[in-house]
């Protein structure tokens, strides 16, 4: 018997890098892939008997993480069934997938990115490996894209409906403007259809970086024929006056964002990774506002020691609001709305599925040219 029969006639992963994702990933597209993810969390964590048929469902578990020298591994696997790739699509995929993280502070020092990662995307029939993709740009996608999903169903949805001609426009402000920053000022940018944006005002601890990213904004600016303002602010403060919408993304362990640097009506998207997943936000912001979450899974492991009011998951807002159920889990007109983002392995699911589809995609048009 030949010792490679069954072996030799399978087929590789394929590897999709950095720059392909670039060309693959729509922010539109990644936008339907996230709500995908957020309601199949929900959808599942509903009991038999309430749980959606016509909507997917998910398996994840709470994140693991590895110490290593110098370093941590982080494994996020996750399933997601029955979801669609596009809106209006009555086809349906189910994937399996994980999602591997490295971070290692000390490779700055040697020219190297201080956080590695890729998604392995499997066959959820066979369980054979069919992808891996890089994932250092589908991260900051996704992440950005989640606060995306959660503004538009907590925050702009409610005011469209509430505005004479249906139309919202809306002051952002970025604190702290590192790559994430960058990747949600982007995000807000290129989906205006949700929300015009009319300012942004940005602050980083480093001034340099937010005078980089003004720029980047400004030549994003030019490219979409968008007319909005960008400021450099000096002060936290100075950044959330008078904004609609803000997004914290430091790596603060201290408190940077006070109850009286908000106006009354304000949307924050709080997606820092200090010490505490809530340590950007001062207590008495978390004192007078409704914090949303993208699982409670994560948010009873991650956010233990939160003191505020936890509303429920973003994605059981969605539910609701495709099945015109009642709606008492948006915010109370007026207040002040916290997406806690944590982070899950299905958006990483729903991500890598779509990308691998659309890479497929482009190597049989390819092939037939």
């Amino acid at each position: 018997m030949n010792k490679n029969a069954g072996t030799n006639t399978r087929s590789r992963p394929v590897f999709i890098d950095e720059d392909q994702v670039k060309q693959l990933l729509d922010w539109n597209e990644a936008r339907y892939a996230l709500e995908q993810a957020f309601v199949s969390v929900s959808n599942q964590a509903r009991d038999s008997a309430t749980r959606l048929a016509d909507q997917p469902v998910s398996s994840q578990p709470a994140r693991t993480f590895v110490q290593a020298e110098g370093g941590v591994l982080l494994c996020m696997p996750g399933f997601v069934g029955q979801h669609r790739l596009s809106s209006g699509s009555s086809e349906r995929t189910s994937t399996l997938a994980c999602k591997l993280i490295t971070g290692f502070r000390k490779n700055a020092s040697v020219g190297l990115p201080s956080i590695n990662g890729e998604v392995f995307v499997f066959n959820s029939t066979t369980g054979k490996l069919e992808a891996i993709i890089e994932a250092n740009h589908l991260t900051g996608i996704r992440t950005a894209t989640a606060s995306l999903v959660a503004t538009d169903h907590l925050f702009l949805r409610p005011a469209r409906a509430h505005a004479p001609d249906g139309t919202v426009s809306i002051q952002l402000g970025i604190v702290g403007c590192g790559f994430q920053g960058m990747m949600h000022a982007i995000g807000f940018v290129r989906t205006q259809s949700h929300a015009r944006v009319r300012t942004i005002r940005l602050w980083n601890r480093t001034p340099g970086r937010a005078t980089k990213l003004k720029e980047i904004l400004l030549e994003e600016a030019k490219a979409t024929s968008s007319n909005y303002s960008v400021f450099v602010c000096d002060t936290v403060e100075d950044c959330c006056r008078d904004c609609d919408v803000i997004v914290t993304a430091t790596g603060s362990s201290e408190p940077l964002v006070y109850r009286s640097f908000l106006k009354p009506n304000v949307h924050i998207n709080a997606v820092g990774a200090g010490e505490y997943h809530h340590a950007e936000l001062a207590q008495d912001v978390y004192d007078d506002c409704q914090v949303y979450i993208d699982h409670q899974e994560g948010a009873r492991k991650e956010l233990a020691t939160l003191r505020s009011n936890i509303v429920g998951e973003v994605g059981e807002v969605i539910l609701r609001e495709n099945r015109a159920e009642e709606m008492s889990l948006l915010p109370k007109p007026g207040g002040i709305s916290v997406f806690q983002s944590l982070g899950m392995a299905t958006e990483d699911v729903t991500v890598g599925r779509l990308i691998y589809e659309k890479y497929q995609k482009t190597q049989v048009d390819s092939n037939q040219n």
